[in-house]
């Protein structure tokens, strides 16, 4: 279901290749199934040099799973 919604709204996504994998890159112990990445936090501020380097990060890696899901395809 996420897939389709993703691809639906232009959202880039990628696969990994298990829960756990993705729950280690996320820093949690618990089985992950998907991560969603957001600008700015839901609670609290940032300040605009952390904003601004969390945007940069951000297209960075939007931009390589967009680079990886077209060489998959």
């Amino acid at each position: 279901m996420v897939p389709v919604l993703c691809e639906e709204a232009g959202v880039p996504y990628v696969y990994v290749p298990s829960k756990e994998d993705l729950a280690q890159a996320g820093a949690t112990k618990r089985p992950t199934c998907c991560v969603l990445v957001m600008l700015k936090p839901a609670k609290g501020e940032l300040s605009a040099e952390d904003l601004e380097k969390l945007k940069t990060d951000y297209e960075q890696v939007s931009d390589d799973v967009k680079e990886l899901s077209t060489s998959v395809i």
